[in-house]
């Protein structure tokens, strides 16, 4: 079963007078398990595309179908709970909140959660130590690097253990050197199943993808599967250490 189907799907925000057609019949899907990167310039529609396909915004017009369920008319309470139980964001701003620790930012979907998670600091940690930062479980946001904040942002994103990670330009605040560190991080993600979908304008960033999918215009004018590093570290094995 596909994770995430789009059908024919158009958004349409009125302002004021103006009507402005963002997505102009959207029809995709996205199976458990891929890497693949949304593409386009400003404007083409692929963050509005990202905010549906995470339950931050709803279809004008046609379904979204996620993880077998209808969520195109479901409430704001019923989005967040698909929300909790399915989706990890990362963001090219982070968006940690700048008093608590890496360890308390980690736990913070937690508590969205109607259920108790027993052990959830014991998780937690345990992310911060997949992403390199076990001994930076107590330092705030400003005491980070760019770099840094990032993973703890993927570790936050992995904490309620999504099947589906969405990372909207999870590079632009970073050098390229650390760039390339963080999309190795979600590359080695992949390779151990979770579905990666990454919104971007940069080729570099892309080109860890398994499939490209092109926005214009607010319809998709490319779909093509491709070879990239992260295939090859599939083909030798690559895991997080």
């Amino acid at each position: 079963m596909s994770l995430c189907v789009l059908e024919d799907v158009r958004k349409t925000y009125i302002l004021g007078d103006v009507r402005v057609d963002v997505l102009r019949g959207v029809s995709l899907q996205i199976e458990p398990g891929e890497f693949t990167a949304i593409m386009g310039p400003s404007g083409s529609g692929k963050t509005t595309l990202m905010n549906i396909l995470g339950c931050l915004d709803v279809p004008t017009q046609g379904r979204y179908i996620l993880a077998g369920k209808d969520v195109t008319h479901m409430s704001d309470d019923e989005l967040s709970r698909m929300r909790s139980e399915h989706i990890g964001f990362v963001f090219q701003s982070f968006h940690l909140l700048p008093y608590a620790t890496a360890l308390e930012n980690v736990l913070l979907p937690t508590l969205y959660l109607e259920r108790r998670l027993d052990g959830r600091k014991k998780r937690a940690m345990e992310l911060l130590a997949l992403v390199g930062l076990e001994d930076r479980a107590g330092f705030k946001p400003s005491q980070l690097s760019g770099g840094q904040q990032q993973r703890v942002a993927i570790a936050r994103a992995l904490m309620n253990a999504p099947r589906l990670i969405l990372a909207d330009e999870p590079t632009g605040a970073l050098d390229s050197a650390t760039a390339k560190d963080i999309m190795t991080l979600l590359s080695d993600l992949n390779a151990q199943g979770t579905t990666v979908v990454v919104v971007t304008h940069d080729p570099e960033v892309a080109g860890y993808a398994r499939r490209i999918v092109r926005v214009r215009d607010g319809m998709v004018v490319e779909d093509r599967q491709t070879v990239s590093e992260t295939t090859e570290r599939r083909a030798h094995g690559a895991v997080l250490a």
